[in-house]
Parts: structure tokens; sequence; C-alpha cells
């Protein structure tokens, strides 16, 4: 038998990627792209489509003057998920910016809703709290910060979407206006049960159903590329963090896994099982593959990878990631350092989309290995407060947690980081069987959806889990370190009220 591969789009929040992956699951080539971040007034984050656009054909243009193209079976999608781009149905022009899902311009507009009594229909219907993180909102912005647009779009000329809508209705040249269940079910217009676009949301939200994407299983066929230099099936589309969740092979109920890139994401596999959170976590689906429906639940941390970019961009207190590992190393673990990075609020299980980013504890013996070494902390004492929510959330529905983490992002290159998510968290804690685990869901999901794979069964036989980490720090510290954080917190909470 020849070598098979599958080509992944894996469109991020800073770059789009281009990847290939053979049979076996291994990583051939990659190539990526960086575009540019624009911040036009505080708290809003916005990308240009038609440069997001360019970066993935770049991309994928790299591996199809390869040797390799021949070969190429399938394209997955994988993309940043409440990112929403609208544009004119008749000539795919933009009509602005896409809006990026860390944008929180709609605040507002949230505050409203829920003081309206509407959160509770929304979080039935959607699985999903009320908070400009997700689509619906800057949806509804778009529609009426642009002149005419709203009009227009209720006459069936506008599409608006996820940055997959966007890159498959480019690459197909116009023909499939398309999204997957997953990114479908991050707008806030999704009902997740009904698997449909939902009327009272609609309503609720004022969007036209006219303006928005069919909705598609994962494993679906969504066109054939048109504008690349060969034309290859898509079969495969899927939200990032759900992409993860099937490249870290969470493929069975209480399974989890955690993904630490710009904000970091924890994904818990709830099967069959639709469950919702008493601890603010989100209800989500987890894909839609051979026609079966998998659910989970999410947490969300805003600020990961992205605390430590500032640490190195804004305050220039490091050349290269690469050394914080030893820098934090150094550092008396007891040093008393907390660091609150609520640089676009907090995410769960808090919800405090007003919240502003504090360092507490500092001494005129603080310098700058201490604020690295509180940094990488207050990532694994975000990611306890998220796991902790899991736990007590899979108890109330009788369902039992894997005390096994797996991980993926860049930030699992930074060995203390790993050792001490193990020694916070308390979970056994291991590296994804490839640091490309996203891509590598997107190509799996690709893989089922052009019949090469039959499902998850037939894959985990490729697979072997790497070597964990377990906790090795004194109890007694762990519980000051948390007690700690839990009170910077509450501080910077009441600070924002």
């Amino acid at each position: 038998m020849g070598v098979f591969l599958f080509l992944t789009i894996d469109q991020g929040t800073t770059s789009s990627r281009s990847l290939l992956f053979d049979e076996k699951l291994n990583v051939i080539d990659v190539y990526q792209k960086e575009f540019k971040q624009i911040f036009l007034k505080e708290s809003w984050v916005e990308h240009n489509p038609d440069e997001i656009l360019e970066t993935v054909v770049s991309c994928c243009e790299k591996i199809l003057n390869s040797k390799y193209s021949k070969k190429i079976l399938s394209v997955g999608i994988t993309n940043q998920r409440e990112t929403i781009v609208a544009w004119d149905k008749k000539t795919g022009k933009p009509f602005h910016n896409a809006i990026v899902w860390q944008d929180k311009r709609t605040s507002k507009f949230c505050e409203n809703l829920k003081k309206d009594g509407l959160e509770e229909i929304i979080n039935k219907k959607t699985g999903l709290l009320l908070d400009p993180y997700f689509s619906a909102t800057k949806i509804a912005w778009i529609l009426d910060n642009i002149d005419g647009l709203r009009k227009k779009a209720e006459s069936g000329n506008v599409c608006i979407g996820t940055i997959d809508s966007w890159l498959i209705w480019k690459l197909t040249k116009g023909k499939v206006f398309a999204t997957d269940v997953t990114n479908a079910s991050r707008t806030s217009l999704f009902n997740i049960k009904d698997m449909q676009w939902d009327i009272d949301l609609l309503k609720i939200f004022n969007i036209p159903s006219k303006c928005l994407p069919d909705v598609k299983a994962c494993d679906d066929y969504y066109g054939d590329t048109e504008i690349l230099s060969r034309s290859i099936k898509i079969t495969g589309v899927i939200g990032d963090q759900q992409s993860s969740s099937i490249g870290q092979f969470c493929f069975n109920e209480g399974e989890l896994k955690s993904t630490y890139g710009t904000g970091c994401f924890v994904l818990a596999n709830t099967g069959k099982k639709l469950i919702y959170s008493n601890k603010n976590l989100l209800t989500t689906i987890s894909s839609k593959i051979n026609n079966k429906v998998t659910y989970a639940l999410e947490g969300s941390i805003f600020m990961a990878g992205g605390l430590m970019n500032w640490m190195q961009s804004s305050l220039q207190i490091f050349k290269n990631i690469s050394e914080t590992s030893e820098i934090a190393s150094s550092v008396n673990p007891d040093s008393g350092v907390t660091i609150v990075p609520a640089f676009s609020g907090l995410g769960a299980p808090y919800w405090s989309s007003n919240s502003k980013a504090a360092i507490y504890g500092l001494t005129q013996d603080t310098g700058r290995n201490e604020l690295i070494h509180a940094s990488l902390q207050a990532i694994s004492l975000q990611t306890y407060d998220l796991l902790e929510a899991f736990r007590q959330d899979f108890e109330n529905n009788n369902i039992s947690l894997s005390n096994y983490l797996s991980i993926d992002g860049g930030m699992i290159e930074n060995d203390w980081f790993v050792k001490n998510l193990a020694d916070i968290t308390q979970f056994d804690v291991c590296k994804a069987y490839t640091k490309e685990s996203t891509a590598l869901g997107a190509s799996i999901v690709s893989a089922i959806g052009i019949g090469y794979f039959k499902g998850f069964d037939s894959i985990k036989s490729l697979t072997n889990k790497n070597d964990k980490l377990e906790s090795t720090i004194e109890e007694k510290l762990r519980k000051k370190i948390i007690e700690n954080w839990h009170r910077a917190v509450k501080k910077t909470i009441e600070m924002a009220d």
C-alpha cells in the first residue's frame, strides 16, 4: 500500500498553518504564516479576513508545490471558533474586519440581555453563558453598525459566519456556504439538542437566518478546493478545541485534555450525555462523526501563552520563552507574588468580563524572576480552578472523570510549567502524542470523512501515550499558593464591580 496523506488547515488567532499527515498520523510537512492583530480601541480585537485567507492559501500552496501533492486524499479545516466575518454574497468582499473571540465590545449588550432575564433560555438552548466571547452579539454589532447591512442581510445578500465558513466559501469559489456543528454550537444561536439554528435565539439577538450558513456534520463533504493549484475534497471541519480533543484521543466519556496556546481550553468528553454545569462551565458539542453526536463540558482561560507574550513583548523581561523554565525553577516557590492575568476579563469558572489584570504581593525584593515565576504559576492556578469545577460537575452527574490530563500547545515545551501544572492540579499530566494535536484532530476527521478510517476505533492502535508527570509538591505549600491565588482573584473581581 502506498503512502496516503491528509492536508489540514489550522487557522489560529495569530497565524495560519498548513500541515500534512500520513496514514499513520505522522507529521510530514508544516508551513506557518502570521498575520496582523488589529487593536482599534480598548478591548477591541480584529483581523483582516482577506489577510487570513491569503495566509491560508499561501501555506497550502507550499505543500501543494511539494513532492507530496498527488498523494493528498482530503482537506480538513480547524479554526479559531467564535471569531466572525460578514461578507457580500455576490462579490465575496468583507463588510468589516473579522471580530475576534477575544473582543469585548459587546459587553454592555450582554449585560442588558441579562437584565432582561434572557440568560437562562440562552443557556438551556445553547449550553453557553451570556458573554461577549461568543459570536451572536458580535454578529448583531456588525448588523447594527454598518449602514444598510441589516436590510441587506434580511434580503439574503449577506453571509455571516465563523472563520471556517469564510474559508469554505472562498476555497469553493462561493459554491458552499456551510459550517460544522462544533463551530455553530459556539455562536449562541444554535440549539444543541435540536441541532439547528434556533428561532427564539435568532429573535433575541435580532439576527436574520438568511445570513447564516448551513450546518453539517464534522465529517461531511464541504465541496472541492477551487482556488488552490489542485482540487481536493474538503471532508472534515471542526472547531480548534474540539479538534484538539480528538487529536489527543479523548474518545471516551470522562477523558479530558487541556490546550495551552494564546488562551487555555479544557475539554472533557461527556459522551451522549448533554449535561449542564453548576460551576459556570460550558456545555458544547464535541463532534458529530458517523452520524453520532458527542457532547462535552468546556472551560476557557483567556490568557495562557498570551500572558507570556505580554511579558516578553511589553515588559521585555526576557528575550526567549525557552529561558523561562530555568528562571522559574530558581525562584523560591513561596515568594508570595500572584498575578491575575485578566487582560480580557476572567473566563471559567468566574466569567468576570470587566475584570482587569492585577499583580499582588510585590515587595522591594520582587524582580523579573519572580514575575516570570508568578506568570507561569498563574496559568497552572487557572487550570486548577477549571479542573475543580469539572470534578464537581462530573460527580453531580454520576460520571467518572479521568485523573489523566493530556496537554498540548506551545507552552508544554516549558518543563517547569508542566511540572508545576501537575503539582498544583494533582492530575497526572501527560504531553500529547504530538504537539500538533489540534491539526491532527482535523486530519483524523477528514480521513474519516473521505472513508479512509471507519471511526475512532481504527485509530487507537496507531497511537501510544507519553510518560506522565505526577505531583510531588508539599501539600502545605500547595494549599498556601492556592489560597493566595483565590484571595487575589476575589479582590480582582471586587475591584471590577
